[in-house]
C-alpha cells in the first residue's frame, strides 16, 4: 500500500494544472507563451492573475492530496510511509512530469501544499515569506528561495523544539524530535533551488523580468 500511495502521489503532481485551466479557460497552452514553463508564475502571467490563483490552489492541493487522506484516517498508520514523503513524490511528480515529457515547473505551491497539509504552520511560514521577499524584490525566484529557506528553517526548529507525539499541537507543527521533518525539508527545499538556479543566474547578468504580482492595480 504504502508504494502504491507514492506512486498516486507522483501522478497527481504530474498532473499539469496549468496546461488544463488554459486550455479549458482560454484555448492556450501556456508553454507557448511567457517562459514557457508550465507553473504557477508563468500561468499568472499569461491567464491572468485570477486563473493564474486557481492554477496555484489546485498545485497546492496536489502536494497535499494524500497527506490529507492520510490525515483523515483512511489508511492505518502501518500501512504508509511518513506523510511528507509523499508531498515530496507530488513535488517530483511536478518538477518531472511524465505527462508533459518530464519537463514540469519548479514545485514552490505544491511543496507548500505539502506542508500546508502536514504541518500547517510550517506552510503558513513559508509562504508569508515568500510573498515577503516577493514583495521587497519583485522576483518571484527571490521570494520562492526565500519561503524555501524559511520552511527550511523552522523545520529544524521544530524538530529540536516541537511537540511531543500525541499533543494537538502536532497537527500544526508536526513532530517535534521527528528527524524525517527536517531531512525531507531539505530534499524539497534543495529542490526548489535547484530548479531556480538559471534565475538566479539571469537576475546577476540583468535578464530576470520582475512581477507585478504584489503591486497595486
Amino acid at each position: 500500500m504504502e508504494y502504491l500511495l507514492v506512486v498516486l502521489a507522483y501522478f497527481v503532481g504530474a498532473i499539469p494544472m496549468s496546461i488544463i485551466v488554459g486550455k479549458l479557460t482560454r484555448g492556450v497552452d501556456v508553454r507557448d507563451y511567457g517562459s514557457g514553463n508550465p507553473g504557477t508564475t508563468n500561468a499568472i502571467r499569461v491567464l491572468g492573475r485570477p486563473l493564474g490563483m486557481v492554477v496555484f490552489l489546485l498545485d497546492v492541493l496536489k502536494g497535499g492530496f494524500v497527506i490529507f487522506l492520510i490525515r483523515i484516517g483512511l489508511f492505518e498508520a502501518a500501512e504508509v510511509f511518513h506523510p511528507l514523503l509523499y508531498g515530496i513524490a507530488s513535488a517530483i511528480g511536478h518538477i518531472f512530469p511524465v505527462f508533459l515529457k518530464f519537463k514540469g515547473g519548479k514545485a514552490v505551491a505544491t511543496s507548500v501544499g505539502a506542508f500546508l497539509f502536514y504541518a500547517p504552520v510550517v506552510g503558513v511560514i513559508g509562504l508569508a515569506m515568500y510573498l515577503v521577499g516577493l514583495k521587497l524584490t519583485r522576483y518571484v525566484s527571490v521570494g520562492s528561495c526565500t519561503g524555501a529557506a524559511s520552511v527550511l528553517i523552522t523545520s529544524y526548529l521544530i524538530y529540536f523544539f516541537g511537540p511531543e507525539a500525541g499533543s494537538t499541537a502536532v497537527y500544526l507543527f508536526g513532530v517535534g524530535n521527528d528527524l524525517f521533518l527536517p531531512v525531507l525539508a531539505t530534499i524539497g527545499v534543495g529542490l526548489i533551488f535547484y530548479r531556480h538556479r538559471k534565475n538566479f543566474v539571469n537576475i546577476k547578468n540583468g535578464r530576470e523580468p520582475k512581477s507585478n504580482f504584489m503591486q497595486k492595480k
